[in-house]
């Protein structure tokens, strides 16, 4: 029965295909109404653009929350500031990143790092290039560079260009414990208009502390030994404002522009992983920023 209620939760979150979810041809602005129901629909630009400006217009300007008082955690050298979401089979320590790893799917279940002006926009050193096994990592927990055959890209969890403060920070994105097989489509398209946006809104806040990993449904396929994701989340917390914009997005080629049709709840995300985010925050403000969503920033 979980297993179903499971399968049903994420299939729902998958986009439907432009061309074919409703008839009739679209106006001028990329949407049309729905013959039968009469809802307009967006299918291009300047449809999205238009939608999410006229919703922040109608969205008022919410007062921040009172995070409370933190528990402390000096885990990862102060990392985690809210919280080890799972220790896992293993919790590495890198720079400027962790992560925890699922052993069964010789991979990350989450990644966490804080995104500011001063990291991502300090030294910006040359990217580095160099992917390689995470040799922290038991043989039978880690990729190899043979592990990625070319049908997809090596998938920056954490992306290279947020954390370039320093030759060490950048080179340590490039360990395959930071990588997950990703469609071209997706990578370059979707994932790195949010990777962009992540960076943005960060040099407009403050900072962002960022949390990101893979979803499996345990139907997807596999890439040689490792499967491949059906979906990936991602969490940006403002602690500043106490307030969280998230996303599950489906593993698809998809369009930056699509981004807020895939806005999520991190209650959402937490029961579809598992994982528990956040845990350092007071409990009754832990459950009022997870339980909302958020419009797009």
């Amino acid at each position: 029965m979980r297993r179903i209620v499971f399968l049903l939760s994420i299939s729902l979150l998958v986009a439907p295909d432009d061309s074919t979810a409703h008839g009739g041809g679209l106006n001028a602005e990329g949407g049309h109404y729905n013959k039968k129901t009469g809802e307009y629909h967006c299918h291009r630009e300047p449809c999205f653009s238009n939608q999410q400006r006229q919703l922040k217009q109608r969205t008022p300007v919410a007062a921040p929350v009172e995070l409370g008082v933190l528990s402390t955690n000096n885990t990862c050298n102060g990392l985690l500031p809210f919280g080890v979401p799972d220790k896992g089979d293993h919790m590495l320590c890198r720079t400027a990143y962790a992560v925890g790893i699922d052993c069964s799917k010789r991979g990350a279940a989450w990644v966490a790092y804080t995104v500011r002006r001063d990291i991502s926009d300090s030294a910006n050193v040359e990217r580095s290039d160099d992917f390689r096994p995470d040799l922290e990592l038991p043989k039978e927990c880690r990729k190899e560079l043979y592990d990625f055959n070319g049908s997809y890209d090596r998938g920056h969890l954490v992306s290279a260009e947020t954390l370039d403060g320093s030759y060490r920070m950048n080179s340590e994105t490039f360990l395959l414990s930071n990588m997950s097989p990703q469609l071209s489509g997706f990578n370059r398209a979707i994932w790195r208009g949010l990777e962009n946006r992540e960076r943005k809104w960060a040099n407009q806040r403050g900072q962002l502390h960022v949390i990101t990993g893979p979803i499996h449904d345990g139907s997807g396929r596999m890439m040689g030994r490792i499967p491949v994701p059906t979906h990936y989340y991602k969490i940006l917390f403002d602690p500043a404002l106490g307030k969280a914009l998230s996303f599950i997005i489906p593993h698809q080629a998809l369009k930056t522009v699509s981004l807020g049709r895939f806005i999520s709840s991190i209650d959402e995300i937490e029961a579809i992983t598992g994982i528990d985010f956040l845990s350092s925050l007071e409990d009754s403000v832990e459950a009022e920023i997870e339980r909302s969503v958020s419009a797009m920033w």
